[in-house]
């Protein structure tokens, strides 16, 4: 927003800033509000393709953050993503990071997880260090790779970043993780996109349970593959072994029916959040793993709170 760059002084030693959009033109005015001094894109997915097209054209979009940054100050991309590791990017370095591209600046590898956090080696060409996140998922390891690239660059030391990592809490509803009367909830109700839809269920894979149960939303913003989206979804909860599927929202029930054909065991639609809250409520059990996630505008996090409402769980 752009207060938070007016509320900026002499107090602040850096700023990280979200650059969010939903068409052309937008980054481009964000950057040039902000004059990045390091800029990071992170992935190309689909989240934008209702008012973009493609997702060539989220890259052009996304790519619009050099419109404010100084000639020669570098960018940070993904090199996992095939469409930012071919990028035709003038005047200004590329530092990529993943896990999968070996030719990556920035590389995490010896990845351990358990079901609340993460640990792994990052190899940043000139050396080598041992991070640790409380988060869990693939996506996160971008994330933190990212994050130490950036720091890196800026003259951080790689000790110095791997201890902030350790320190790190998430925001709000990004996938924060509670462990509650011997149930592990996932609140992950910030955003969703198939990417992220992906990344989620297999964070709840992670987790050790009895039972793994997914609450899914509807994905706003996906345009012409919203109905194949919303399927493809289901179809991947039921491959990836989930073992009951709540969804709350029309397009969501597209993945309720998708994941009853792909052989889930069982899979309930709602259209009504307290009816969906009871529902969970009362088969929920110590030894479960249950998922939140849905796009912002489905304000999903109404379930979370009936739901710990009905188990007297305090948020």
């Amino acid at each position: 927003r752009p207060e938070t760059i007016f509320n900026l002084d002499e107090s602040y030693e850096a700023a990280v800033l979200e650059m969010g959009m939903s068409s052309l033109g937008e980054i481009s005015r964000l950057s040039k509000a902000a004059k990045p001094c390091v800029g990071i894109i992170g992935n190309i997915g689909v989240s934008h393709l209702e008012n973009l097209g493609t997702r060539e054209n989220i890259l052009k979009a996304k790519l619009e953050i050099l419109d404010g940054m100084d000639k020669d100050t570098p960018l940070i991309l993904n090199g996992d993503d095939s469409l930012l590791y071919n990028a035709k990017v003038k005047e200004h370095p590329i530092y990529y990071y993943g896990i999968d591209n070996k030719f990556c600046r920035f590389k995490a590898y010896d990845i351990e997880s358990d079901e609340e956090s993460s640990s792994f080696i990052i190899d940043f060409g000139c050396g080598e260090q041992r991070v640790f996140l409380p988060a869990i998922g693939r996506h996160n390891i971008y994330n933190a790779l990212a994050a130490f690239a950036a720091g890196f660059l800026l003259g951080i030391e790689p000790e110095q970043a791997a201890d902030a990592l350790a320190d790190y809490v998430p925001a709000g509803m990004r996938q924060r993780v509670r462990n509650e009367k011997g149930i592990v909830f996932i609140e992950d109700c910030y955003n969703a996109s198939p990417d992220s839809m992906r990344a989620t269920l297999s964070s709840l894979m992670q987790i050790k349970a009895k039972r793994h149960i997914a609450v899914l939303g509807d994905m706003l913003e996906l345009g012409k593959v919203s109905n194949q989206a919303h399927s493809d979804v289901g179809t991947l909860a039921a491959q990836m072994g989930v073992d009951t599927l709540f969804t709350y929202g029309s397009k969501a029930k597209l993945s309720s029916q998708a994941a009853v054909s792909a052989g889930i065991k069982v899979a309930l639609s709602f259209e009504d959040k307290l009816q969906l809250s009871k529902e969970l409520s009362s088969m929920l059990s110590p030894g479960d793993a249950v998922v939140f996630k849905a796009s912002r505008g489905m304000r999903l996090e109404d379930v979370i709170k009936s739901v710990y409402k009905e188990l007297g769980i305090g948020e």
